[in-house]
């Protein structure tokens, strides 16, 4: 059995006498000390807007992480793909892949507070085909060896081909949050091993991991 992290770290806001990185550092030490206790993995939350200086850039702070630490795998849970340019957020991705050794768990979501939607100015209902068309769009970049082109519903492409490539092939685990029976099915429906991950009890959603 192997035992793993999932939680945030806080950045405050202040004057110029609040060190609003404080909370990151501490944050990096826990899973330095986590790593040395024999933990096999660390995930990390996006959110935004929140007024609490919740995590907001999980890849930036998981990179830091990584540097630290030699042997624990870096999560996500989750990207959040509707406000992200998924090209983007391929590159970044692999990156961090690459740096870190191979050692990303790529946790990917729609999404569920309604008031990050509304600030993002995106709509929630638009969440589940914005989610479907990036996460396709993550995966061929990863894996395409050709340049290509995509011109879908909300992005579009010409000509590209992704860099840096991943560490691990075809491409880091992928997980994917499920919070309702109708998520699970989808996650079945992607051919998942049907293996949920409790982590805490954060708005009671679990994580399904969809094979390579």
């Amino acid at each position: 059995m192997k035992f793993g992290l999932f939680g945030s770290a806080q950045a405050r806001r202040g004057g110029s006498d609040i060190d609003s990185a404080q909370g990151f550092r501490e944050f990096i030490d826990y899973n330095v000390e986590a790593e040395a206790l024999g933990y096999a993995s660390t995930f990390v939350v996006e959110h935004h807007f929140t007024g609490f200086g919740q995590v907001s850039a999980s890849l930036n702070l998981l990179t830091w992480v990584a540097a630290r630490t030699s042997t624990l795998r870096l999560g996500t849970a989750v990207l959040v793909l509707p406000w992200h340019n998924p090209v983007l957020l391929a590159e970044q991705a692999a990156t961090i892949d690459l740096l870190s050794g191979g050692r990303l768990e790529f946790g990917v979501g729609r999404g569920y507070r309604h008031n990050e939607f509304a600030s993002f100015c995106i709509p929630i209902e638009e969440a589940e085909e914005r989610f479907e068309e990036s996460l396709a769009l993550i995966v061929k970049s990863w894996t395409c060896e050709q340049r290509f082109s995509h011109h879908g519903k909300y992005w579009h492409f010409e000509n590209i081909v992704v860099e840096p490539p991943t560490r691990q092939k075809p491409h880091p685990p992928i997980w994917m949050a499920a919070g309702n029976p109708d998520s699970i099915r989808k996650v079945a429906r992607r051919g998942a091993a049907a293996r949920p991950v409790r982590l805490d009890r954060v708005d009671d959603r679990a994580l399904q991991h969809l094979p390579g």
